[in-house]
């Protein structure tokens, strides 16, 4: 199982898409960074703000590179090949979630550190450090932790719909069309079923303030327990129909 864990570590971060927005990602950070030291006095102590207001972004790219780390193999026929080499099915589709689900954490870890030691390195050259204390520290940490595991929370959902759909395009369009129509609908027409939607529990366990969001009527850790049994009950899925139809 060691060695099936460490080939699919290797190939989630060989692939050209995840290089592509992992470049991205930094780029954008240095141009934050440049952006910073000549417009503007920064103020270290709103970090927390700013790692809430990238989460979007981050929770996207997870969700990306979690359908592509599944439907890239499906697309390139190497599902067949693996199975070539590892006959059992549970233990591929095992490794290949735990690669993408903990690659994608720590991608979303690093991101962030690296945005804060350029804010960080802006605020003390020509902004300000105040209240960056030890109760700062913990509140930035807690942001940055629940970001990166929101995103790879988000990278199961993209896995589980790629891997059913055998194809990234089907998470990406399913993902697309329930977020941005479904939800908004439910809103609209249903807002007693509110909560159970995807965005509005997401938001809550960003943001850890219940009373931001009355109608879920539930914590931050029962927002992030919500959205994990979503994304496990997809993966079971995914790994059910993996095991039992034809990968040909």
């Amino acid at each position: 199982m060691s060695g099936l864990l460490a080939s699919e570590f290797r190939r989630f971060r060989s692939r050209r898409l995840v290089k592509a927005l992992v470049a991205l990602e930094l780029l954008a950070i240095v141009a934050t960074g440049v952006i910073v030291v000549l417009t503007q006095e920064y103020d270290l102590v709103g970090l927390p703000d700013v790692l809430m207001g990238t989460s979007l972004v981050l929770v996207s790219v997870g969700w990306i590179m979690g359908a592509s780390s599944i439907g890239a193999d499906w697309h390139a026929g190497h599902v067949t090949t693996i199975l070539t080499w590892e006959p059992r099915r549970g233990r591929v589709m095992l490794a290949k979630i735990v690669a993408s689900l903990a690659s994608v954490f720590v991608v979303s870890l690093v991101i962030q550190a690296l945005l804060g030691a350029a804010l960080a390195a802006a605020a003390a050259g020509a902004g300000s450090t105040a209240g960056a204390d030890a109760a700062w520290l913990a509140e930035t940490a807690g942001v940055a932790l629940r970001v990166a595991l929101l995103s790879a929370i988000f990278a199961g959902f993209g896995f589980g719909l790629a891997s059913a759909g055998r194809n990234t395009a089907v998470a990406l369009g399913v993902g697309f069309g329930y977020l941005v129509i479904v939800e908004n609908l439910v809103r609209g027409l249903r807002p007693q079923w509110t909560p159970w939607l995807l965005t509005e529990n997401a938001g809550l366990f960003i943001v850890d303030s219940p009373i931001d969001f009355p109608l879920l009527a539930r914590s931050t850790v029962g927002a992030g327990l919500y959205l994990a049994a979503v994304g496990a009950v997809l993966l079971l899925v995914a790994s059910g129909l993996f095991r039992t139809r034809d990968v040909n």
